[in-house]
């Protein structure tokens, strides 16, 4: 990957980019109110189980996305596969947002335009990793490596909220995020061989948890 290509993807996958991922615990709020997730150990667990299924839901999607694929069968499916309303509107959500900042920063984005008129049209939902697959695809970013960003940037998230929630001391989130760069790397790899029947494969538990934070008494995030 060369320089321009490495400064595209820190960019879109930055904590700071505005599309409002910050706002989604993707049901991690819930594991810490029922006293699942306590502890350094219990937020390592949690990142362990995350990123088995990474491969086939985020990084999956990307990856198919920036291959080349019918985009509407893609977004039907990983639409279909996330049955908790706050997980689907919330990537809706935060794909809307990434179409609005891409437009602003300029340049041109074939594939990720056409997908942008699609979900304008109602032809698709609009999912977060589907505009990111194909804007890595458009830029020509080396997709081995930018999963790889991506998958940090999930992981990154998913610390930064526990330590918040439970609360950890930042030292003990940034020691578990360092251990996880192992896992990270074997997910990238193993999403870039993910089919279309894949997408989706997730723990039914986490699922659960994104349901129930539907009716949390309060709640810090949108999801």
């Amino acid at each position: 990957m060369d320089s321009r290509g490495l400064l595209n993807i820190l960019q879109i996958c930055d904590s700071l980019f505005p599309v409002g991922a910050f706002t989604l615990s993707n049901g991690l709020e819930t594991y810490v109110q029922k006293n699942i997730i306590t502890s350094p150990r219990g937020l390592s667990e949690y990142l362990d189980y995350y990123l088995s299924v990474l491969p086939y839901n985020e990084l999956g999607a990307a990856a198919i996305a920036y291959g080349g694929c019918d985009v509407r069968r893609l977004d039907e499916i990983y639409t279909a596969c996330k049955a908790p309303e706050e997980i689907r509107s919330g990537s809706k959500k935060t794909a809307g947002r990434f179409f609005r900042v891409t437009e602003r920063i300029g340049g041109s984005y074939p594939a990720l335009e056409e997908y942008m008129r699609l979900v304008q049209n109602g032809e698709c939902m609009g999912h977060q990793p589907i505009a990111y697959g194909l804007y890595m695809s458009d830029v020509g970013i080396d997709i081995g490596q930018a999963l790889q960003v991506y998958g940090y940037s999930v992981c990154s998230a998913i610390v930064t909220n526990c330590v918040k929630l439970v609360p950890l001391s930042q030292l003990e989130g940034q020691r578990i995020l360092s251990e996880s760069f192992g896992k990270i790397e074997q997910a990238a790899k193993l999403a870039l061989a993910v089919t279309l029947d894949e997408i989706g494969i997730c723990g039914a538990g986490s699922e659960l948890r994104a349901m129930e934070h539907e009716r949390l008494y309060s709640r810090q995030y949108m999801s």
